[in-house]
């Protein structure tokens, strides 16, 4: 990404917000960026939950990378099945739609 676009995204950034932004580069590429829009008040005080999950999701695609990428296959592979599996009735007369999950839920 240029040096013009990381600016306009970080001032488009809403405050009080930590972000992890992928970009696609290509099929098999992506960047990543990371932005904490918090103001930290004391530095020393202990970090919220959100600041702590931000630096475990970016250790985990340090250094777990290829699991990550192997759960998000399996999650999208998962969905899919989910969708094949719901069947949607629609019926006009009434204009209620009936979801049918399935014996599985």
């Amino acid at each position: 990404m240029s040096d013009d676009k990381k600016t306009i995204e970080r001032f488009t950034l809403l405050p009080n917000r930590y972000y992890i932004i992928l970009e696609k580069v290509d099929e098999e590429q992506f960047t990543l960026s990371a932005y904490d829009t918090t103001k930290v008040d004391n530095p020393d005080d202990l970090p919220c939950a959100a600041s702590v999950a931000q630096e475990g999701l970016l250790e985990m695609l340090d250094t777990h990378f290829d699991r990550v990428i192997t759960l998000g296959a399996s999650r999208i592979e998962m969905r899919k099945g989910l969708e094949r599996e719901v069947k949607l009735k629609h019926t006009s007369k009434d204009n209620i739609i009936k979801v049918d999950f399935g014996e599985k839920q």
